[in-house]
């Protein structure tokens, strides 16, 4: 008995055509896209059309754009909003920045400035501080501002663009900045002594004893009613101390030419 197997035809077998056609347009499709994928975030379709800057007054927009390093026409991939924050808040002006990016044409900065609310007295010269105790920039002298004395005071410790140091200048500076407005526009200087007690000059020559940092905010919000009484009463007053709790001690002038020339040295916006 014998078996006949079949013997295959020599070689491989035929594909089909259409099979290899189809893998061959898969991958140049493949090959396609990846290419239009690495132009795209060059393509000009995808530039800033627009870069707004708000809530600055000090700062001016062209400084702003500048640290920040954005223009129109820059490339949305380009953008980092995170580094932009950054680089402003270097600038010790500004207290708050917020970026939005509004997809892919149109980028806002919102700035939150610090303005400075005293005069810090360093060595010769004034560091204007904000109200927080950073440190914004040198000037010659206060100008409007409040002046601000601290006896307790490292000038080394005072740099623009830091946090100043000495909890009392920040004390300070927290009360210049705390001042009603049509109350800080009557106080000449703020004076803070070794013992960290603060005081008030206005720029009549009253002086305010307000005392150390606890409590201080409630003895402070009492004064423009206090003034207010004073007022009133056309009563000339050389000083008012609020330092101690449920007691309001007022001095009235001393009449004698010695005495006010004494309060007016005594003054630390001299």
């Amino acid at each position: 008995m014998s078996v006949v197997v079949p013997v295959p035809a020599a070689g491989p077998p035929d594909r089909p055509r259409g099979l290899s056609i189809r893998r061959l347009l898969r991958f140049c499709a493949a090959i396609a896209a990846c290419c239009a994928a690495a132009a795209f975030p060059g393509s000009a379709v995808l530039s800033l059309r627009s870069v707004s800057v708000t809530g600055n007054a000090a700062v001016p927009e062209a400084q702003i754009l500048r640290r920040a390093g954005i223009a129109p026409g820059m490339n949305v991939f380009r953008v980092n909003t995170r580094t932009i924050r950054e680089r402003l808040l270097e600038d010790p002006r500004i207290e708050a920045v917020t970026v939005a990016l509004e997809f892919p044409r149109r980028l806002t900065v919102a700035i939150r400035e610090r303005p400075p609310v005293a005069a810090l007295r360093v060595a010769d010269a004034y560091m204007q501080v904000g109200r927080d105790g950073v440190a914004i920039a040198q000037a010659p002298d206060p100008g409007s501002l409040p002046a601000l004395v601290v006896d307790r005071l490292d000038p080394a410790d005072v740099s623009a663009g830091t946090r100043v140091a000495s909890p009392d200048a920040r004390l300070g500076a927290w009360i210049a900045g705390a001042l009603p407005d049509l109350l800080g526009v009557r106080v000449a200087g703020v004076h803070v002594d070794g013992a960290g007690e603060a005081s008030l000059h206005l720029r009549d020559g009253l002086v305010v004893r307000l005392g150390g940092a606890a409590d201080i905010a409630d003895r402070l919000s009492l004064l423009p009613q206090v003034l207010g009484v004073i007022e009133e009463r056309r009563v000339r007053i050389q000083s008012v101390d609020l330092r101690f709790s449920g007691s309001i001690v007022i001095q009235p002038a001393r009449s004698s030419g010695r005495a006010a020339s004494g309060t007016q040295e005594n003054s630390p916006s001299r």
